[in-house]
């Protein structure tokens, strides 16, 4: 990354951060060297490691450890877990919780030290972003703090801004570059809110659900470093990317944080060969971005399947302008997104995401570091593809293929009630657009639309009708008979359709700048084909969704139909397959809000809003949810999220994450786990002990 670029980025966020580095980095005189060792390129994955994976920790390292008399009588803390990668892992008591501060077993200032030193400095203790706003962390600056709160909204710095509803605009790139924020302070527990008044408000700022420190990797040999130490201290563990994540699972109370943002590097494979594939590819750090992938394929050539990031349009209604729905370009291609599945523009003609992983470099539990690909640790490969991230190890690149460049049409259009056009109409021409979800989805289109109610009135807007690889003529002949529709019924609809040479600058004036809310509780539901098929089915489902919007409540959504058409064997859930639409809906819990109230509206989510969708699309015909935008509270996550995979990919973690290194809110595996709040009954942060579920 240029310098100037990096500066753009991380200079907003440093302020904050410089000042307590020293706390850990501080000599004793001691000269205990950054542990590592240099190893060779090569990698079975068919591309050869980038240069931070060739620094990793091995048995040679770990010896130096044992000789070094300043280090040798903690050695054990950075030993491999023995056996873990052949399920010959040694029996042993487990531990009820996860040592927390204050435990009399949490490490001592002398073994983070040592971490410290043989991760090179690495190691970087949490001050929240906003402490200087409060008095209690030692740096309250009232300039400082107006200067924090404003640089959040500073348009030149950011990729994406999170609307907070107390009214500050919180930046998501200072989330994303600093070591243990993250975009969805509600699950973190709201401990450490921004604001000009908190001092003279006398509130008070806490770490809550940030982990107490983060490793700022940028070698493997400290990503290994650091799974050994939390496996063998008993910490909790998380990982963060971008910290981009609807379900807060990069944030944990007492936790010990491997920081990716750094892993950034991308190179272009114009002559891979890896098993079962040969042709052109791209080998792709955690961290890099959807938007940044998008470019380098577009520069290469060729076309990758990415997420979407959202305009930030003046047209869009404001009803939706905080709205959880909303993917930044901060979006990490290379981490939960590809290990979740991932759903793309070009999902019609390819899949997901995830079916296009041809290989991983990953570290795992016992912390050793090994390629998954079909032919090398084949089980692990299955489950990272779509078996969802931060679960079975941290992955340190990913290679992907690629296809070609291809052009698109685009199409933004809207309707809504009117003096001329009632609500009975407007409802008409709803069921006349889901009419055709199945002709749209079988010409490989990908629709992307809010529907939004207003005292009374009602909105729909398509933004966009994303039509890959057809021409303007093409998608005029598929709309036809939708627009004659429109026009049968009254409904005055002016459609903007533009065609592009290539996917990237369709892209680009399709999705770039977005938001998405600090409080809002988004859920999901994958709508089978089936229900547009049966007429039973179908009036049924339009009767739901009708009675939805009558409440007040707003419906994103998306036709897509990503059917496995490049015949991969991994874990995405059979609901993605069988979809023919992605819906999406929200509540918003005031700002404020106690944890009585938050409780309450979850259980408004999950009962009132998203109980009649699953009545509607149940798991056991086809139906389900999309793991990677969820709310974390979802009844039988096991099958709404994994499906049918669920059984295996938890014999997987077993095997590979015995010791449950690796917990993550709705993870595999982590039913045997609890988070136990310092809010109350029903409220699931990550603000708390991590402990096991007693039976």
């Amino acid at each position: 990354m240029r310098l100037a670029k990096f500066l753009r980025r991380t200079l907003p966020c440093a302020v904050v951060q410089l000042a307590f580095v020293t706390r850990v980095s501080a000599s004793n005189g001691e000269t205990i060297e950054p542990v590592a060792v240099k190893v060779s390129t090569e990698s079975l994955a068919g591309a050869p490691y980038f240069e931070y994976e060739t620094w990793q920790l091995t048995d040679q390292a770990l010896e130096r450890i044992r000789d070094d008399p300043d280090v040798t009588e903690y050695a054990d803390l950075f030993d491999f877990d023995s056996g873990v990668s052949t399920g010959n892992h040694p029996s042993s008591t487990p531990t009820k919780c996860r040592v927390f501060p204050g435990d009399e077993d949490w490490p001592s200032e002398r073994k983070w030290k040592i971490l410290n030193k043989l991760l090179g400095n690495a190691l970087i203790p949490t001050t929240p972003l906003a402490a200087p706003c409060y008095s209690n962390w030692g740096v309250y600056d009232a300039a400082k703090c107006e200067a924090i709160t404003a640089n959040w909204g500073d348009a030149y710095i950011q990729y994406v801004l999170i609307r907070n509803p107390i009214g500050h605009l919180l930046n998501a790139t200072c989330s994303e570059d600093d070591p243990t924020s993250v975009m969805w302070p509600i699950w973190q527990g709201r401990t450490c809110l921004p604001g000009v008044n908190r001092e003279a408000e006398n509130e008070t700022c806490t770490l809550g659900a940030y982990p107490v420190a983060a490793v700022n990797v940028s070698s493997v040999a400290q990503i290994q470093l650091a799974i050994n130490f939390a496996r063998n201290a008993n910490l909790r563990l998380v990982i963060k990317n971008t910290g981009h994540c609807f379900l807060g699972k990069s944030s944990g109370a007492g936790a010990l944080s491997i920081w990716l943002h750094n892993l950034n590097e991308i190179e272009f494979l114009p002559d891979y060969s890896g098993p079962g594939y040969s042709g052109k590819a791209i080998k792709v750090g955690p961290s890099v971005t959807v938007k940044e992938a998008y470019e380098f394929a577009h520069d290469h050539d060729v076309s990758v399947l990415g997420g979407i990031a959202e305009v930030s349009d003046p047209k869009m209604p404001t009803a939706l302008e905080s709205a959880a729905h909303r993917q930044p370009q901060s979006v990490g291609f290379g981490g939960g997104y590809l290990q979740g599945g991932g759903h793309t523009p070009l999902s019609g003609l390819y899949g997901m995401a995830s079916d296009h992983i041809m290989a991983l470099e990953v570290v795992t539990a016992d912390g050793r570091f090994l390629t998954a690909s079909p032919t090398s640790h084949s089980d692990l490969f299955w489950a990272l593809c779509g078996g969802g991230g931060g679960t079975f190890g941290v992955v340190t690149s990913t290679i992907v293929r690629v296809q070609p460049k291809l052009p698109v049409t685009t199409s933004f259009f809207s309707f809504g009630t009117s003096s001329n056009v009632s609500t009975d109409v407007f409802f008409e021409g709803l069921r006349a657009y889901f009419e055709h979800f199945i002709p749209f989805t079988d010409a490989h289109t990908y629709g992307y639309f809010y529907i939004t109610p207003s005292n009374g009135s009602y909105r729909f807007d398509m933004v966009p009708f994303f039509a890959p690889n057809h021409t303007i003529a093409s998608f005029e002949a598929l709309t036809k008979p939708l627009f004659d529709r429109f026009s049968s019924l009254g409904i005055p609809v002016a459609p903007e359709t533009r065609h592009y040479p290539a996917f990237y600058p369709a892209f680009l004036d399709s999705w770039t700048q977005g938001a998405v809310g600090t409080y809002v509780m988004p859920a999901n539901r994958l709508i089978p084909r089936a229900n547009f098929e049966s007429p039973e089915k179908f009036s049924r489902t339009l009767a739901v969704l009708r009675t939805h919007l009558e409440s007040g409540r707003n419906i994103v959504g998306y036709h897509q139909a990503p059917r496995n058409r490049a015949r991969a064997d991994n874990a995405v859930s059979s609901a993605w397959r069988a979809a023919a639409a992605y819906l999406i809906s929200e509540v918003t819990p005031p700002a404020g809000a106690s944890p009585e109230e938050v409780r309450e509206f979850s259980r408004r989510l999950e009962e009132e809003v998203m109980g009649p969708w699953r009545e509607v699309a149940p798991a056991s015909e086809g139906g389900g949810a999309y793991l990677n935008e969820a709310h974390p509270m979802e009844r039988n996550w096991q099958t709404e999220f994994y499906g049918d995979k669920y059984g295996r990919l938890l014999r997987i973690k077993r095997r590979w994450d015995p010791r449950d290194v690796f917990y993550a809110t709705t993870g595999v595996g982590s039913e045997g786990w609890e988070v136990r709040s310092q809010e109350v009954d029903g409220v699931l942060t990550q603000n708390g002990r991590l402990c096991r579920m007693e039976r």
